[in-house]
């Protein structure tokens, strides 16, 4: 450990054998091993079953607090504090299933105060969050999440406090359980959840589109949750107005599942998606490009989805760009996108603009490279079809984008 001028040598009997960093929250194993108690969870965590130290089967996961050790370390941190050491406070117990059942009692009778009082003790360690996890504290907050919801969407301010507290602690309990998910699928508990993606303050939108990908994650939700009034026009807000970039990336995860189903993909269009889709490929980086090319090729196999594509002066240039560029699979969606979207061009607008953006070469250096067969099936066809064009484009080697007018 370095102080601010000198380096302190922390003893080896204060220091965790596998992390061999002084000890925070010593416990002891079965095995009569201390550790710092983050670093073995960890490693319990990870599938292990035996002692790092002396490599005995553990026949127990159980850890007991060394508080022995930790007001030692305690009192040698002080007594270094003058040479830069940091005291270490007391660790918090953690959370034990006694305890959490208490509080889950108080929280099925709507106590308000229990439902923060277990989020912040989710939040305060991995370990009660994993104590919470394993619980039926999911069912529980979900209960409660649907019970509310109806009076909430009538204004019940009480009842609205309620929801977003239990939605808030309802994140901290992921993943939730078959039950718990059954019950916010729920009518009144889905139509809770689109308000507070789109009324919600950013930690409510955060938390609502948390709970919403979960959930849209198993197919038998998609349809349930694609009806939803007014969440295709909440989810494109949030791509317009992005809290974080894991929100932005849950948005795309959700748009894209709904769009899996054909008769949603309309309502996705019409709510402006497609433009904002497009707007994200210019700057974004590789996980934000293929979340939004996935949902882009998805919306343009439908008649709407194609015509707002093509009526955006970036669509094709942007999207023939990311050719090659951002990752294969990226570029496999480039191709889905431009044979959906050239095949389907009634004057051949966009196929010279694929062309004058230098899609030729890009297609015939990626058939050459080797691909999927369904990319090299529609990079062969998208050749034949730009063959047919070819006295009416110059290929561009390199272009610029900033002298095109975006929509928005």
């Amino acid at each position: 450990m370095k102080g601010m001028d000198i380096e302190v040598t922390v003893p080896r009997h204060l220091r965790c054998p596998i992390s061999l960093e002084i000890m925070k929250d010593p416990v002891t194993l079965s095995t009569g091993i201390t550790y710092d108690r983050h670093s073995i969870e960890t490693w319990l965590d990870a599938g292990n079953n035996v002692c790092p130290v002396t490599s005995q089967i553990l026949h127990t996961h159980d850890t007991i607090p060394n508080h022995a050790l930790r007001r030692f370390i305690q009192d040698w941190c002080v007594a270094n504090s003058g040479r830069g050491v940091e005291r270490i406070s007391t660790p918090k117990a953690p959370l034990d299933p006694v305890h959490l059942n208490a509080i889950l009692a108080e929280i099925s009778f709507g106590e308000k105060e229990s439902i923060g009082k277990l989020r912040r003790l989710g939040i305060e360690s991995d370990t009660n969050k994993k104590c919470i996890a394993s619980s039926n504290a999911s069912t529980v907050l979900a209960s409660l999440f649907a019970k509310h919801s109806a009076e909430a969407s009538n204004r019940s301010q009480q009842s609205a406090e309620i929801c977003e507290e239990a939605l808030g602690a309802l994140v901290t309990t992921l993943p939730l359980n078959s039950q718990a998910v059954d019950t916010l699928a729920l009518s009144e508990a889905i139509a809770c959840l689109v308000c507070n993606l789109r009324e919600g303050n950013p930690e409510g939108k955060k938390n609502a589109i948390t709970i919403i990908r979960e959930m849209i994650s198993k197919d038998k939700y998609r349809d349930i949750i694609g009806k939803s009034e007014g969440l295709a026009e909440g989810l494109v807000q949030l791509l317009r107005e992005p809290i974080s970039p894991a929100v932005t990336k849950a948005s795309l995860a959700i748009i894209y599942n709904i769009a899996l189903r054909q008769r949603y993909r309309s309502k996705i269009v019409e709510a402006g998606a497609v433009p904002l889709l497009v707007e994200m490929l210019v700057d974004g980086d590789r996980s934000i490009c293929e979340r939004a090319l996935l949902a882009l090729d998805v919306l343009c196999c439908c008649t709407e989805g194609r015509a707002s594509a093509s009526a955006h002066a970036l669509t094709v240039p942007v999207v023939v760009k990311k050719m090659l560029r951002v990752s294969n699979s990226a570029t496999e969606l480039v191709v889905s996108v431009l044979w959906n979207i050239c095949q389907n061009s009634s004057n051949g607008e966009a196929i010279c603009e694929a062309l004058n953006a230098g899609a030729f070469d890009k297609l015939l250096l990626l058939v050459q490279m080797g691909c999927c067969e369904q990319t090299r099936e529609k990079s062969s066809k998208l050749l034949k079809l730009f063959n047919a064009y070819a006295d009416d484009w110059k290929c561009a080697e390199t272009l610029n984008l900033h002298h095109v007018k975006r929509c928005f």
